[in-house]
């Protein structure tokens, strides 16, 4: 095969952007003799980044804490790299995307001798067939989304899965089955399989639906409905409710509210301090929302402001779960509030109060722990504090100094739902303020080309009371991260 032209392939890279979450990107078509259409794309981007005081106090030496390159250490610099191959390949009534990844932390182990065995992996396969407009098959594994244009609340992922999508005179509808963990397969440690992992229960499966309902003018209602079969955690829970993107004159609208009810079946679960506690026979019962409005006043002045609400449980030793936890909190890649590389989608950890899992704004690992039915890795836990994030910001094109400048400025302060689970800590001096804290995030890309595009991000966060009633810290987290990014 010969490569004949290169272009900007806008619908391929706006479905890319949708399905996989790979950046908008140049590609390379290369024409085949049967008549199928490829389209090749890469990706290099590297991201030299520090982190200092994760645990919000100063007086006591950074740890480290995971990303999504791998452990990293706190109050030291890094690089992260992400370099991506991939192919897109279609036909008539069908298409097909493979994807190879190569993430993590770069030292001399890392690259020249290979030794985490840090290789290019499978990252993403994802195919689908159409029938008909209103049936198309899908199967595989990629990233998919259901709340990822508002809130990203409930889930954004790469997980496998198998349903079918498709569009009618209506709107669309999205269904599909994820085996998120075999726990015969996924098991961690070595050796011969356990009873619970033999009989499958040590499987957690989600069944996710959405139904886009086009009110025309560029908006849509989206009711959701997703079961989580959690064997992992003996639970059981039913998402529901509805999504909006829309408009109001000028003024764009992005909303959702969400429900969660269910129970754990049986089993116990260990809290982050050691004590092992039955959850037999609790009670799931929680809640999330958000709202924002932008208003463009002109391309370099974009404000908005954003609501983002999770509940939080008030009492960790009752029979009542009451902390949201979401499948896959995705609030980092949110539009208006998501900003790849904030402080709070990192997933700090350190400190017990503000323990936001990798990649989402809730505080949905922070408190005592135990209770858990959901979050990344499954490492959520029902009895965190929740939150109340109200968000203010603008972004825009900063042509008056270069057309290719653009930027995003918010500052969010941020409020505990409830404080009792936080009271409970041992690090807790009595009752807990409402108040947790404030972040500041700024991000400046410039768009050299379509090939180049570095961009810088600086985030801090600013421990409130809450935080040091909690657990006594009350010094000032940073972040700051030079992202370079090349794309053909």
């Amino acid at each position: 095969m010969k490569i004949i032209q290169k272009r900007i392939s806008q619908g391929f890279l706006g479905a890319l952007v949708a399905v996989s979450g790979v950046p908008a990107a140049m590609a390379l078509e290369v024409p085949t003799a049967s008549g199928v259409k490829l389209d090749i794309f890469t990706q290099g981007k590297f991201q030299p980044t520090y982190f200092s005081n994760f645990d919000l106090d100063s007086s006591v030496d950074d740890g480290a804490t995971g990303t999504s390159a791998g452990a990293v250490q706190v109050g030291d610099e890094h690089v992260r790299a992400e370099v991506r191959l991939g192919v897109m390949a279609s036909g008539e009534n069908w298409t097909g995307k493979l994807l190879l990844e190569n993430d993590f932390a770069l030292d001399a182990n890392s690259v020249d001798r290979a030794f985490r065995g840090q290789r290019f992996g499978l990252e993403q396969a994802f195919f689908t067939y159409t029938f008909d407009p209103a049936f198309t098959l899908q199967g595989g594994w990629t990233f998919k989304n259901i709340d990822l244009a508002s809130g990203g609340l409930l889930y954004g992922d790469d997980h496998p899965l198998f349903g079918a999508t498709g569009k009618t005179s209506w709107g669309n509808y999205d269904v599909y089955w994820m085996p998120i963990n075999d726990g015969l397969i996924s098991r961690i440690n070595p050796g011969p399989a356990t009873t619970a992992q033999v009989n499958g229960q040590e499987d957690w499966d989600v069944y996710a639906s959405k139904f886009d309902i086009d009110l025309g003018n560029g908006s849509r209602v989206s009711p959701i409905l997703t079961y989580s079969d959690n064997q992992q955690r003996n639970a059981k829970a039913t998402y529901f409710g509805v999504e909006y993107i829309g408009n109001i004159g000028a003024v764009k609208v992005r909303a959702e509210i969400l429900g969660v009810t269910g129970s754990f079946d049986g089993g116990s679960s260990t809290l982050e301090n050691g004590t092992v506690v039955d959850n037999t026979g609790d009670d799931i019962s929680a809640y999330a929302a958000y709202a924002s409005f932008e208003y463009p006043v002109n391309d370099a002045f974009n404000p908005f402001i954003a609501l983002r609400v999770t509940s939080g449980d008030d009492d960790p030793t009752d029979d009542d779960v009451e902390g949201w936890l979401g499948i896959t909190d995705i609030g980092r890649y949110s539009p208006l509030i998501g900003i790849d590389g904030q402080f709070m989608g990192w997933g700090p950890g350190s400190n017990a109060a503000i323990n936001s899992l990798l990649f989402g704004l809730a505080l949905d690992g922070a408190g005592p722990g135990g209770a858990g039915y959901g979050a990344i890795s499954n490492a959520g836990t029902g009895n965190n504090p929740g939150q109340i994030m109200l968000s203010f910001g603008s972004s825009g094109n900063l042509s008056s100094i270069s057309p290719k400048l653009s930027y995003q400025a918010q500052v969010f302060p941020m409020w505990f739902q409830q404080t009792g689970g936080l009271e409970t800590l041992s690090t807790a001096s009595g009752s807990v303020d409402s108040f947790a804290g404030t972040e500041l995030d700024l991000a400046v890309k410039y768009q050299a080309n379509e090939y180049f595009a570095p961009r810088l991000v600086l985030s801090s966060f600013l421990p409130g009371k809450g935080v040091e009633d909690a657990t006594g810290a009350n010094d000032a987290a940073y972040v700051a991260m030079l992202e370079l990014n090349w794309n053909y």
